[in-house]
């Protein structure tokens, strides 16, 4: 074979190489590119359409504790509302409507009412006063203070005048059709104020126990309750937002101490359920991926 035959296949088996490389090439920024274009619109999903659209996450929850006569009892839970994070007024009058359609027993509210990095002027205020105040219950409408609470000097005022009974390391016993009665307990943010459990319990007994439910707002108050001798049946809490972006097979990504290891929506501990409301406002991060704003409805069930 001639050195000319020779030079020409070796330039055409190069060009050849050079073909294949250049298609990698192009093919790894196409896949690139592509990867891009998926985050943003994520990103952009997160940011805007995931934050809306204000979801009812219904449970049933049974106990043989519960007496007969509160079963059918329903207990509207919502919490993290967030006023002005990415929460505006047309997002309460929703939820105000979705509230009062399904007409609850009980309204809790768990926690952290307003964004605390926004100033919130007194028509703010008194918008929430108006809106809260017409949210329904037919046995009432109990609170408890978020870490966030604390930044807001009319926290107090705005529950208060809107028919909410704040618990405080308090309980209330709660009648239902009968002389039968349950107890509903509130513990306040432990990051901002001292946990007085043995004061909030100060009606416990051992001997024929009632049915027990403790608002929280945060995972780490309910290690107080995991810590004492006391049993409880209901715990129902928020702070974590179930991590605001969820990823497939892993979870909630945002999350922090004041969470504790509860950050998602359900656990089971003994006789204890424990709920973690998602939430309807964000936190600093401002975005939410497969977890909607939601608050909860859970219908009691006797199984005595």
């Amino acid at each position: 074979m001639s050195e000319e035959k020779i030079e020409e296949e070796i330039d055409t088996q190069d060009e050849i190489e050079s073909e294949s490389l250049e298609k990698k090439s192009h093919k790894f920024l196409n896949f690139m590119i592509l990867l891009l274009v998926i985050i943003i619109l994520i990103i952009f999903y997160a940011k805007y359409a995931g934050t809306k659209g204000l979801v009812v996450k219904e449970y049933r929850v049974t106990s043989n504790i519960l007496t007969e006569n509160f079963s059918g009892l329903k207990i509207v839970h919502f919490s993290d509302l967030l006023y002005k994070s990415t929460v505006d007024k047309n997002d309460i009058k929703t939820l105000v409507n979705k509230i009062n359609i399904l007409k609850p027993d009980i309204v809790v509210f768990t926690g952290d009412l307003v964004n605390k990095n926004i100033k919130i002027k007194e028509e703010d205020t008194k918008f929430l006063i108006e809106s809260l105040s017409q949210i329904n219950a037919k046995i009432g409408k109990f609170a408890v203070y978020g870490d966030y609470d604390y930044s807001y000097k009319d926290y107090e005022r705005v529950m208060n005048e809107s028919n909410f009974k704040i618990l405080n390391n308090t309980y209330e016993e709660i009648y239902y059709k009968t002389n039968d009665s349950m107890y509903l307990v509130g513990l306040p943010s432990s990051s901002k104020e001292s946990v007085k459990i043995d004061e909030a319990f100060s009606f416990y007994t051992d001997n024929d126990r009632s049915y027990i439910i403790v608002l929280v707002h945060d995972g780490k108050t309910i290690k107080f309750i995991d810590d004492s001798t006391y049993e409880v049946d209901l715990i129902l809490g928020g702070h974590s937002l179930n991590g605001s972006v969820v990823i497939p097979f892993y979870g909630g990504l945002f999350k922090d101490k004041l969470s504790y290891k509860y950050s998602k929506p359900y656990y089971k501990k003994g006789i204890t359920n424990i709920y973690i409301s998602s939430g309807i406002g964000t936190n600093k991060y401002g975005y939410r991926f497969l977890n909607k704003p939601s608050f909860n409805l859970y219908r009691l069930k006797s199984q005595s």
